[in-house]
């Protein structure tokens, strides 16, 4: 059958790898960069490792998790006990909750109307969703909002209900302690993850970039690639499958051929992504009274969230402030001092502490060229299945068919595993299909029974918070 070629060495391309290799098949696999991970990796910036951003990896990421328990890392990850949230003028006051009781209480109720939908094909935006309830108040509505901006970096008109609702299932069917990695991803993930698939035999080849498939009769007949060191392409045949696992828009620049063979045969110049900036700001002093785990800045005009590194991970005896900007899109345009200067202001009105002086090292990543997959309202439709019309071509990415609300680093694995499975089913339908875990779900018949049984308390919470507004 030849060799599997996998384009693309981000988390989907390195999952698919390892599971083909995994099933005795020859792999080698193919990355624009120097280094594998794409997203879920880091870079080498001044001299530092950067991360692309703060990750963390639920309970409910249960491919992910058990892929790193194959691959022998679950050890680099610790468990998180607290998601702070800070108000300004409050520190060194961090709360667990930042809303009353009341709204807190709506919030809940929203949460169980949202599980009581039955989207299907029908979708709508979660702003639209949250705005038509007429019992969730103000400031149950900016809360959710918020945290959905802070994780996603997408509002709430452009963010799918139904994703959401399906993220919210997955939190509730998969309860646990949010787990995060000890270090750099670099470090202690996609370094390693990286000798165990040269260990296992892949052939790696980084500085590699396609730019362009030609095909015969049905299949990939050859791929061109780019050495990104000194610009030289070539040409070479492809003997058995490819998968590719690569951006959405570059599916799209390899042409009709490609895009034309997905399925659904709808074209993925549909989907969406937005990018989700980086601020890590490397500080002289340790700053005091900061906890070890993350910070939501309540309020935030950007919808930052920060983690202090320089606590949370090994080797750092100084503070260094690793900044999520959910809203680094506002910053479009700017000159990147000026908006590092916006940043690290607004980050002064909750950390009172922080000063300019203490300020040793600015890496400012805004990711505009680089953005993060963010499913949009009935957009779940263009998400396009592993396998496609082309005999030998298989899809991976984020991006791909997934249940509703899995993207981001699960909908990576997951489907490099279902490109596995495609591969595994066309070239060796002799051997066990690829394990691929199933995210549960909360039943739309069992939350709407709730829904009613709890409705009269929800309409008497909503009375009394518009009461007390009037006073």
């Amino acid at each position: 059958m030849g060799t599997v070629t996998v384009v693309g060495g981000g988390l989907a391309g390195m999952t698919a790898a390892w599971t083909l290799r995994g099933l005795g098949l020859p792999v080698r696999l193919l990355e624009a960069d120097q280094e594998l991970g794409g997203m879920a990796g880091s870079k080498v910036i001044d001299g530092r490792v950067e991360d692309h951003g703060v990750h963390i990896f639920p309970a409910w990421y249960r491919n992910t998790l058990r892929l790193l328990d194959d691959l022998g890392l679950r050890g680099n990850l610790r468990a998180t006990q607290h998601f702070h949230q800070l108000l300004p003028g409050e520190f060194p006051v961090f709360r667990t909750a930042v809303t009353p009781a009341a709204d807190r209480l709506l919030f809940g109720y929203g949460v169980l109307d949202l599980l009581s939908q039955e989207y299907g094909a029908r979708d709508e935006s979660l702003h639209d969703f949250l705005h038509s309830r007429w019992y969730l108040t103000d400031a149950a509505i900016a809360d959710i909002e918020h945290l959905f901006v802070a994780s996603s970096a997408a509002e709430s008109p452009a963010v799918s209900a139904s994703g959401f609702r399906g993220s919210i299932a997955a939190f509730a069917r998969h309860p646990g302690r949010v787990l995060m990695p000890r270090g750099d991803l670099h470090q202690w993930l996609i370094e390693p993850f990286r000798r165990r698939l040269e260990a296992d035999g892949v052939e790696v080849r980084a500085g590699r970039e396609l730019v362009g498939v030609s095909m015969d009769v049905g299949r990939v007949r050859s791929l061109t690639l780019r050495n990104t060191a000194d610009g030289a392409t070539v040409t070479e045949d492809v003997t058995g499958h490819v998968v590719l696992a690569v951006p959405h828009g570059q599916l799209s620049t390899l042409g009709t051929d490609i895009t034309g063979s997905l399925q659904p045969p709808y074209g993925v110049d549909e989907l969406t992504s937005r990018p989700l900036g980086a601020l890590h700001l490397y500080l002289r002093r340790r700053l005091p009274r900061l906890p070890d785990e993350h910070i939501r800045l309540v309020g935030s005009p950007h919808a930052i969230t920060l983690l202090d590194i320089g606590q949370a991970f090994e080797g750092h005896h100084r503070t260094v402030l690793n900044c999520v900007v959910g809203r680094v899109s506002r910053l479009a345009g700017l000159p990147q001092d000026e908006a590092v200067k916006i940043l690290v202001d607004e980050l002064s009105t909750y950390l009172p502490d922080l000063t300019w002086t203490d300020i040793e090292h600015v890496c400012y990543q805004p990711h505009f060229t680089a953005p993060f997959f963010a499913p949009g309202p009935g957009l779940g439709r263009y998400r396009p299945l592993s396998t496609t019309t082309l005999k030998n071509l298989h899809i991976a990415g984020d991006f791909c068919a997934a249940p509703p609300g899995v993207a981001g680093m699960e909908g990576a694995v997951r489907s490099g595993l279902t490109a596995a499975e495609s591969v595994r089913a066309a070239a060796r339908p002799d051997l066990s299909p690829v394990r691929i875990d199933p995210i549960g779900d909360i039943s739309p018949a069992l939350a709407r029974t709730l829904r009613r049984a709890l409705l009269p308390v929800a309409a008497a919470v909503r009375t009394l918070t518009r009461r007390r507004r009037r006073r």
